[in-house]
């Protein structure tokens, strides 16, 4: 039971995260702005840019894997910005967009956001286990196994 609460909760900074970077993009870039300005219209967006990059995402990097692999994953910022398109479609009388290149951008600046907010708010995987294995011991912050002095000189 408190791993399907945990999951959840993570899901939902994901969502928050994801769309506090589309929000803060729409503010800043040249191309995107808000139709109507208020705190509900931006809360609006930022919940359906956060399910979209939660849901939608996923399966667009999916569909576009042979692509993400043969790019080396550059292809992230079309996927970005398709997910852009489809917020602008979406909600159409709040959020506009004007251009492929604006779109373009803005994924590329939504891709940059996001990882950083995920990294801030610790949402990505972690890259080494808290825990450190008992039959191995310490591992050395190099990377690379240490050697003592004495065996080296035998």
């Amino acid at each position: 039971m408190s791993a399907q609460w945990g999951n959840w909760r993570l899901f939902l900074v994901h969502v928050l995260s994801s769309g506090l970077a589309v929000t803060i993009t729409v503010l800043v870039l040249p191309g995107f702005w808000f139709e109507r300005w208020g705190w509900g219209e931006l809360l609006l967006v930022a919940v359906v840019a956060g399910v979209l990059n939660a849901t939608v995402k996923p399966l667009l990097q999916f569909v576009a894997l042979r692509y993400l692999i043969a790019s080396y994953g550059t292809a992230v910022v079309l996927v970005n910005a398709a997910v852009l398109f489809l917020l602008a479609v979406i909600l159409h009388g709040d959020i506009a967009v004007r251009g492929v290149f604006a779109l373009l951008v803005g994924g590329l600046v939504v891709g940059i956001l996001g990882m950083v907010f995920d990294a801030l708010l610790g949402t990505g995987a972690p890259i080494l286990d808290s825990a450190a294995d008992p039959t191995t011991g310490p591992v050395a912050h190099s990377g690379s196994p240490s050697l003592d002095v004495d065996e080296v000189s035998r």
